[in-house]
């Protein structure tokens, strides 16, 4: 099992398997070192046609993405908007899976279309394969 995966289920984070929910699982198929940082960000999308914008923070990031909260019914597959709110800067990027935590949070991992190892400003130098 992944080390993040045991840490997500240490904090109480349940992997669910693709069912009519878009839910899938949690696969530790990681391509970039993950940071723990919480970071403000904006999340901007559409959802049955509707736009939404919704204030939040990242759990983890990395030079290919991130793991946002999320409570908008997004599904996989989707592109949304993400804003670091530190530097107002915006991305295009996907969803490529969900997960809920055990307390029913909804939890979205963000794939950016190009590696942006400045996007986060972590001061971390990433390491991408």
């Amino acid at each position: 099992m992944g080390a993040v995966k045991k840490f997500l289920q240490k904090l109480g984070f349940v992997a669910q398997v693709s069912d009519d929910d878009g839910l899938g699982p949690l696969h530790d198929k990681r391509r970039a070192q993950r940071l723990p940082i919480t970071m403000p960000v904006a999340v901007y999308g559409y959802v049955g046609g509707e736009p939404f914008l919704e204030n939040t923070e990242s759990v983890n990031v990395c030079a290919r993405g991130g793991l946002v909260a999320i409570s908008a019914g997004v599904s996989c597959r989707q592109k949304i908007i993400l804003t670091n709110l530190q530097t107002d800067e915006d991305l295009e990027c996907r969803i490529v899976w969900l997960v809920r935590s055990g307390t029913g949070q909804l939890l979205a991992g963000l794939e950016f279309a190009d590696i942006m190892p400045r996007f986060w400003r972590t001061g971390v130098a990433p390491v991408t394969s």
